[in-house]
């Protein structure tokens, strides 16, 4: 399989926002040989997507950061979780970028696959009805030869990455236990409708009835609510004190482990440079 005439494989884009494609498209140019300034424009990109769908729904969050704008986009049901996650992680990972951090090519080479299925979910998703085809993602050629040592040096950034994906993913599926998207009041009430309506159904049926209110706090997984319910006997402000806690270490955690894996990547994107530098110094010796 091969890129468009064009080269691109952002070329769908351009009947939908041009700003996106040629975002993307300078994006894709950097992704072998400046991993950094790939990253970097793939952040513009999916702030772009973000400006582009808040001024439909929330104007007033136009001056606010992207992390900002995308929690509300989420919040609001517009951004799904799993492009969320997607959009949440060519963010950090630009803003590492941004701030000098080097990476790796696997690295860049991952959003810039992420933000191609992006790129297909956004324009469904600015013109409804349009049948949107962004075709196969496609790696674009790397421009330069690459030395035995640096295919190792990739292989291993390519383990790396996969090991940071499925971490962020248990930590996504952690965090929901602190999710602000919760409504507490709303949803627990629905949450004990539903349950009652199932008890009156299982009593129907002579099978055994069950605590809606215990079942519901349970299944809301909220822990401050959980605390602070008359039940266990906690008062609220303590119940508060207790889930902020525990969210400020599980927030440091994750600081501590995403500056390992970016000193990591760090490594490993110097240990790239220097098996080619080595080759190019070889190659001028012959």
């Amino acid at each position: 399989m091969s890129l468009p005439p064009s080269g691109s494989n952002f070329d769908f884009l351009r009947r939908y926002d041009t700003d996106v494609e040629r975002l993307a498209r300078q994006a894709e140019t950097y992704v072998h040989t400046d991993p950094e300034s790939c990253l970097f424009k793939l952040r513009l990109m999916v702030e772009t997507m973000a400006r582009r769908m808040i001024e439909m729904q929330r104007p007033q969050l136009l001056s606010a950061d992207l992390g900002t704008m995308l929690k509300s986009l989420e919040h609001e049901g517009t951004v799904p979780r799993k492009r969320a996650d997607a959009m949440h992680a060519i963010r950090r990972d630009g803003n590492a970028a941004v701030h000098g951090r080097e990476m790796p090519a696997p690295t860049a080479l991952r959003r810039l696959r992420d933000a191609h299925q992006l790129s297909g979910w956004f324009c469904r998703v600015m013109r409804r009805g349009d049948r949107v085809d962004p075709g196969d993602f496609v790696v674009p050629p790397a421009p330069i030869s690459v030395t035995a040592r640096e295919k190792e040096v990739l292989a291993e950034a390519e383990a790396l990455e996969d090991d940071i994906e499925a971490r962020r993913y248990q930590t996504r599926q952690a965090l929901l236990l602190f999710g602000d998207q919760f409504d507490r009041e709303k949803d627990t009430r629905r949450m004990v409708d539903e349950l009652e309506a199932l008890d009156r159904v299982s009593a129907a049926a002579g099978e055994p009835i069950v605590d809606a209110d215990s079942v519901a706090l349970i299944m809301a997984m909220e822990l401050e609510q959980l605390l602070g319910h008359p039940r266990l006997g906690i008062p609220t402000r303590e119940a508060q004190k207790v889930a902020d806690e525990q969210l400020d270490a599980v927030k440091n955690q994750l600081d501590e482990r995403e500056q390992a894996y970016e000193q990591e990547r760090a490594r490993l994107a110097n240990e790239a440079r220097s098996a080619h530098d080595v080759e190019d110094a070889d190659e001028a010796e012959r």
